[in-house]
């Protein structure tokens, strides 16, 4: 039995290399080729860098369409689907290694990769990915800005980050940190030049944006969710700080992204 099991390696081996050939004769045959290797590698590091400015310069909405990404199934579709996935999994892996959160990064991995699923077209497919890369070059952003942060007040945010759905109590986010109340407000005074309380309330009004943006979430459900005393209260902290009320705000921007992947939250 072990005398014959280099003959089996040696003819999938065998059976491999034909394929392979036979693959690129067919490409050579009919001009299809993958991107190089380094421009790859420029752009998924153009992503996790979060530099928007190079990613609208290098981005080319064609290129979703074009052959030469190579052909991971003869259906067009489905071919399409594989290299959206293909690309939210390289570019997730460059930006949890560039920093990103693997709770952030994995959380938009599962959104896109079922949005792949559910999406039939490769006009669809093509919108979507536009809409992945710039999503994750603006968390890649935002990330870059907290790393000038210590690393004690990067705990207090990443507490707050990961409790938003609760009413997140100052003596938690302190004791989270590993640091007194007082020093967690020195902190936020020197470093953000704000209090804890008030990057609390910023930072469920921007999810607060989102949900509004993205979802059809009644304001109850939003209010609940975010754990503000009632949507009435919500409401009114809503229109007290962004200066408009959240149905205008949905009425604005409800769904805007899809024709716009890069516009401001």
């Amino acid at each position: 039995m072990n005398q014959q099991q280099p003959e089996v390696d040696k003819d999938t081996s065998e059976n491999s290399k034909k394929q392979l050939t036979t693959e690129l004769f067919s490409k050579r045959e009919y001009a299809i080729y993958h991107p190089t290797y380094d421009k790859e590698l420029d752009f998924y590091q153009t992503v996790s860098s979060g530099d928007i400015r190079k990613l609208d310069a290098i981005y080319d909405d064609s290129r979703f369409y074009i052959r030469e990404n190579g052909a991971l199934s003869k259906d067009a579709v489905r071919n399409a689907r594989y290299h959206l996935i293909v690309s939210i999994t390289m570019i997730t892996r460059f930006c949890i290694e560039s920093g990103l959160s693997e709770h952030s990064a994995y959380g938009l991995s599962d959104i896109y990769i079922r949005k792949a699923d559910e999406t039939h077209s490769i006009q669809g497919l093509a919108k979507l990915h536009k809409k992945m890369v710039y999503e994750f070059a603006n968390e890649m952003r935002t990330a870059s800005l907290h790393g000038q942060y210590s690393v004690v007040l990067k705990k207090a945010l990443d507490y707050i980050d990961n409790h938003l759905n609760e009413r997140i109590n100052i003596d938690d986010v302190a004791d989270a940190a590993l640091v007194s109340k007082r020093q967690l407000f020195r902190l936020f005074k020197e470093e953000m030049h704000t209090t804890p309380a008030a990057f609390i309330l910023q930072k469920k009004l921007e999810s607060a944006k989102d949900m509004l943006r993205y979802t059809e979430l009644s304001y109850v459900e939003i209010a609940n969710n975010l754990s503000f005393a009632s949507h009435s209260h919500f409401i009114s902290v809503f229109q007290k700080q962004e200066g408009i009320t959240p149905k205008k705000y949905r009425e604005q921007y409800y769904r805007k992204h899809f024709s716009n992947p890069q516009s401001p939250a």
